[in-house]
């Protein structure tokens, strides 16, 4: 019962949390957003066409993937604080640039990986007959691998997506804003409604998008 009355009672604070604090809680969650909008169209570009670049090159391939792995071993919070320390002799290094740049860094794995593989797994056969119809390599790439490697990639770029969702929270700490805002402040006041907000915002984005591209991704395939 004493269980069950302190659940009642930390569910009733968090509700009255979000009733008081809801144009604070949009305005995060609008910033939020916002720092993805800027960085994961960078993260795909970027990595779908590194992936389009070093596909058929295995140590170029290599090199590159190899990159993407060690900056994905770096704590993310220390990610952004290099960016700080780097984009500072440019005057951007508080705000969203530090933010932007290390999000982009960061998704850059899942992206490239699975662009590349997903060119390298077409079947050699396919590959065959197009030349033997004449086709040169730069139309094999784009018109046979792209678009059967098309739902392997979109996978990559929603597991990015979804990464940049948690990463973004560590925004906060370079003073561009979002849903970090409550884990950090809550952390630090020992406000369990805050950090209980923060961490379902941030999850319940990270969920929405997933299922979002990977209805993208299902329509893709059948198609």
């Amino acid at each position: 019962m004493i269980g069950g009355d302190l659940s009642l009672r930390q569910g009733s604070f968090l509700l009255q949390f979000l009733h008081y604090y809801h144009d604070k809680i949009i305005f995060e969650t609008l910033q939020h957003c916002l720092i993805l909008l800027y960085s994961l169209p960078f993260a795909v570009i970027l990595g779908v066409g590194t992936g389009f670049a070093v596909a058929d090159r295995p140590v170029a391939r290599t090199v590159v993937l190899i990159l993407s792995s060690a900056i994905m071993t770096v704590p993310g919070l220390a990610l952004f604080g290099i960016m700080v320390v780097i984009l500072s002799p440019l005057q951007m290094g508080i705000g969203v640039a530090p933010a932007v740049v290390a999000i982009t860094l960061y998704s850059l794995l899942p992206v490239v990986r699975n662009t590349t593989t997903a060119l390298n797994s077409v079947d050699p056969s396919v590959i065959m007959a197009a030349r033997a119809m004449g086709m040169t390599g730069r139309q094999i790439l784009f018109r046979i691998k792209a678009p059967l490697s098309l739902p392997t990639i979109m996978a990559g770029i929603r597991n990015a997506i979804v990464m940049g969702v948690g990463v973004a929270a560590f925004g906060f700490m370079v003073a561009a804003g979002g849903l970090g805002y409550f884990i950090f402040s809550g952390i630090a006041r020992s406000n369990v409604q805050m950090v209980l907000t923060g961490a379902i915002l941030i999850s319940a984005l990270g969920i929405g998008l997933n299922f979002l591209f990977l209805w993208l991704e299902k329509r893709m395939s059948h198609d």
